[in-house]
């Protein structure tokens, strides 16, 4: 085994993909250690995305992606412009608010980086903003897309465990809106202590047309929601409901539907579901191995031993999360690690629902971590910018991800209100 997670590591090391590095490796135990026959890891892979509620993931990207292709996203971004702009820091707040609205309609964290980053970007810096912190700010704001529902990795935890989608989705409300909440005082702050100048009040008559154009987009939302907790729809249905609802508004509200831009949107869909799945598969064989060798059991042995507390169990596997953040991409990182934790977490009595939601906070902590953050990487392509740059003007909002990642530690009715509110009912 230890050759094996060696294997892994090497592999991580010298560059190559993810989903090779995790093949590799447990390919290597089932075939060395294991004695497995070659058999047992098509098996492993098919049955790994043989799940329906897994469909939910392309049809959530797909609908992401032509809200940011066909342009909807843009009248999103002016009418929060609108609102706030004229207020110290208020184009650094209505890019926050636009990252949780979008977030919600894409449940991409990437896709939101690009559709709010591209827009919001150019009038932050018009409006004397750095270029850095510009960046910075929307990378760790486009990461709740993967926290305020229809979440795609509340998606990926739900089929883990075993658990109901709809219930997870709405244990991330809260936390999501805590998030961007402090990330828009740190924005707002920050933007004062620069000098940072304001532009005129939008008048009545301007808020009023943007908002008449950004309506179809907030109502996004709560159709989708709406229909999945009035009972109308399952969260996968949701999720192709949502590609109609897109489809329809690009048509025929804003004209902006081509056959170009779909087939663009496609495209760039099938190539990210490509990207989750492929990883999917080697993540769970490799984690499928792992647990063949009983290390769950022997992990569980040792905190027994150890005594450690569910909170300091909890504080542990976010500084594992943390480190792991450094040098792999968020999905294998689930995949690995839920499996083998989850007999501990059951074995400490550790709510799911909450563990889902610090887990979500911890990936997006990943997703804008140096050196590999798939949004610093989505950024730095975007504007042509030093990937180091856009590390540097991160480093503040992402020092804030990490602080609300404890706060959601510490106290979990964050997590748990929404859900214990909707049993009730």
């Amino acid at each position: 085994m230890v050759i094996g997670l060696s294997l892994f590591a090497l592999f991580l090391v010298l560059g190559m993909p993810v989903f090779v590095a995790l093949t590799a490796s447990g390919a290597y135990m089932g075939l060395f250690v294991l004695g497995l026959p070659v058999s047992t890891f098509a098996q492993q892979f098919y049955v790994s995305m043989d799940v329906f509620v897994l469909m939910a993931v392309p049809y959530f990207i797909f609908s992401g992606n032509i809200m940011l292709h066909c342009g909807p996203s843009a009248y999103l971004f002016r009418f929060l412009d609108a609102m706030v702009g004229h207020l110290p820091g208020g184009i650094a707040a209505a890019a926050v608010m636009a990252c949780m609205i979008f977030g919600a309609l894409s449940g991409s964290g990437i896709a939101t980086v690009a559709a709010v980053g591209a827009i919001a970007i150019p009038e932050m810096l018009r409006q004397g903003y750095d270029k850095k912190g510009s960046m910075g700010l929307i990378v760790c704001s486009g990461t709740l897309g993967q926290m305020i529902p229809p979440s795609i990795y509340m998606v990926l935890f739900a089929t883990l465990v075993q658990g109901d989608v709809s219930t997870y989705f709405v244990a991330g409300v809260i936390p999501g809106i805590l998030v961007g909440v402090f990330l828009i005082v740190v924005a707002v702050v920050r933007a004062r202590r620069l000098g940072m100048q304001v532009k005129p009040a939008a008048s009545w008559a301007e808020r009023f047309t943007t908002f008449k154009k950004a309506f179809p987009v907030l109502l996004m939302p709560p159709v989708v929601l709406g229909g999945i907790y009035g009972g109308i729809f399952t969260p996968t249905e949701a999720a192709a409901v949502s590609i109609v609802y897109s489809l329809l508004v690009s048509k025929f509200l804003f004209r902006t539907l081509t056959m170009e831009n779909f087939l663009l949107s496609a495209r760039d869909a099938i190539i990210s579901t490509a990207v989750i799945f492929i990883i999917l598969g080697g993540a769970t064989m490799m984690a499928v191995m792992v647990t063949y060798l009983k290390v769950p059991q022997a992990l569980m042995a040792g905190i027994t031993e150890l005594g450690l507390s569910p909170l300091m169990l909890l504080l542990a596997i976010i500084a594992l999360f943390f480190v792991l953040g450094m040098v792999m991409d968020p999905v294998p990182i689930m995949y690995i690690t839920i499996p083998i934790l989850l007999p501990v977490l059951i074995e400490a009595q550790i709510n799911l629902l909450h563990f889902s939601v610090i887990t979500v906070a911890a990936m997006m902590v990943a997703q804008a971590t140096p050196p590999f953050g798939m949004a610093l990487f989505a950024m730095s392509g975007m504007f042509r910018e030093p990937i180091s740059a856009v590390v540097r003007g991160t480093l503040p909002f992402l020092v804030v991800l990490m602080i609300c990642t404890l706060i959601i530690v510490f106290i979990p009715e964050l997590s748990l209100f929404l859900p214990d509110l909707m049993n009730a009912r």
